[in-house]
C-alpha cells in the first residue's frame, strides 16, 4: 500500500501541501530522490529494479504521483512499470489535456493504478480502473489503493489530523508532518477495508496495513520505506523526503528547495 494527502488552498502560505509515504518491498531496490542525470530536468527517487518513480517534480513546478489499485485480480507480470508513468508525466513536453488523452489509449498496458498530477492551480487523478478522470477541488483529499477520497480508515484519519494540524498552525514544521505520516495507529477489526487479493485476505495483514505507516511485521520485509512532503508556496518548492530501514529508522534524510522562474 502507499498512501498521499493533499491540502489544496487550505493554508495562507502553502497553496499545495502534498505528503506521501511509500509502501513497498525493502529488498527492491530504489535511489533516494535526486536530480535525474539523464533526465536532468526530473528531481524524484528511483526505482532501479524496472525504472520510473513513485514521486517527483520537475523543474517546471509540476508533480507527480503513483499508487498501486488492489482490484483483487492476478498481476500481469508482464505490464510495463507503473512508475513509468511518473517519468512520462515529468519529461512530457505535451499539455495536460494530451497526457490525459495519451492515458485514456494506454492506461491498459499497465497493472491497476491511480496517477495523480499536476501543480497547484491544476491537479487531476487518472484512475485506471473506471478509466476516469478527476479534477480536484479545493479542500483536503486522501489517495491510496482504492478510489481518492474512499473512507478507509487510514484515509479518514490522515486527512482528520492534516485538518487539524493547519487548522491551528499558521506555521507548519516538518515534525508536525512527520507526526501524522508515522503514525502506526491500526484499524479495529470490524473496520478493516478488505483490499487484497481476496476479501479473506488474512485479517493480520490487512491489519499491519491499516495504518498511515506500516511498520514491517517480524518476518517479512514489505512496510513504509519513505516518506515525501511537497509544500509550495508562491515562490518555491519546498521538497522534504525520509527513508526508512525494516525498522522504521531513519536511515537518511533530504530536504531541497525548487524556486519558480
Amino acid at each position: 500500500m502507499c498512501i498521499l494527502f493533499l491540502a489544496i488552498n487550505q493554508h495562507p502560505d502553502y497553496p499545495l501541501i502534498v505528503a506521501a509515504n511509500r509502501d513497498e518491498s525493502f529488498v527492491r531496490p530504489s535511489q533516494s530522490m535526486h536530480y535525474w542525470p539523464d533526465y536532468p530536468e526530473i528531481l524524484a527517487g528511483r526505482d532501479t529494479l524496472k525504472g520510473g518513480s513513485w514521486l517527483g517534480v520537475n523543474l517546471a513546478g509540476q508533480f507527480c504521483a503513483v499508487t498501486n489499485f488492489r482490484t483483487g485480480g492476478a498481476t500481469n507480470m508482464r505490464a510495463k512499470s507503473r512508475g513509468w508513468l511518473v517519468q512520462r508525466y515529468l519529461t512530457n513536453e505535451q499539455t495536460d489535456k494530451r497526457f490525459i488523452a495519451s492515458l485514456e489509449k494506454t492506461h491498459r498496458e499497465y497493472n491497476p493504478f491511480n496517477l495523480v498530477f499536476g501543480a497547484p492551480e491544476s491537479i487531476s487523478i487518472f484512475c485506471s480502473e473506471d478509466s476516469s478522470l478527476h479534477c480536484l477541488e479545493d479542500g483536503f483529499h486522501s489517495l491510496s489503493n482504492g478510489f481518492v477520497d474512499q473512507h478507509w480508515p487510514k484515509m479518514s484519519y490522515g486527512v482528520q489530523r492534516l485538518t487539524e494540524l493547519i487548522s491551528k498552525h499558521a506555521i507548519i514544521e516538518i515534525d508536525q508532518l512527520n507526526a501524522i505520516m508515522r503514525d502506526q495507529t491500526q484499524a479495529g477489526d470490524h473496520d478493516l477495508p478488505g483490499t487484497g487479493p481476496d476479501i479473506a485476505v488474512s485479517q493480520a495483514i490487512e491489519k499491519q496495513q491499516s495504518s498511515i505507516f506500516i511498520r514491517a511485521s517480524d518476518r517479512g520485509d514489505y512496510g513504509t520505506r519513505t516518506t515525501s512532503y511537497l509544500l509550495y508556496s508562491n515562490k518555491n518548492i519546498r521538497i522534504y523526503e525520509f527513508n526508512y530501514d525494516k525498522d522504521a529508522r531513519v536511515t537518511d534524510q533530504q530536504a531541497f528547495t525548487l524556486p519558480f522562474v
